[in-house]
């Protein structure tokens, strides 16, 4: 019965090994372990870096509340998300770096379009625009 007992042992012995190497080899090496430092690192400043309002952006709140003031919501989201797409095209379909450039920005200002609606409708944040 010791014989078949410490056969047993052996052979947990050897997969828990194997269990061993593999986490290791595929976790836990230098290159992983990099990246897990660098996203524990930026998961500790995150909450730092959350906004509750848009008076942090200065000048360019009273810009985008007027173009919301103006537009309702769905209609900005619909054109914020149709600017999004066109400026994606443009910058796949262009050779220039200026273009890109330039797409990029419109980009920005499709997000900032879309960006007013998705606070007031999906986060349920009323003071955006005040």
């Amino acid at each position: 019965m010791k014989k078949y007992a410490s056969q047993l042992f052996a052979a947990a012995r050897s997969r828990l090994d194997s269990a061993r190497q593999f986490i290791w080899s595929r976790f836990l090496t230098r290159r992983e372990l990099r990246t897990t430092l660098l996203a524990a690192a930026l998961a500790t400043f995150a909450p730092f870096a959350s906004a509750v309002s848009l008076d942090d952006l200065g000048s360019a709140t009273d810009a985008i509340c007027l173009i919301s003031a103006y537009i309702s919501g769905p209609w900005l989201f619909v054109i914020g998300c149709v600017v999004i797409i066109l400026a994606a095209v443009a910058i796949g379909s262009s050779e220039s770096t200026i273009v890109k450039v330039i797409s990029t920005a419109f980009v920005g200002i499709g997000i900032a379009a879309c960006a007013i609606p998705i606070m007031k409708n999906h986060f349920h944040i009323n003071y955006t625009c005040a």
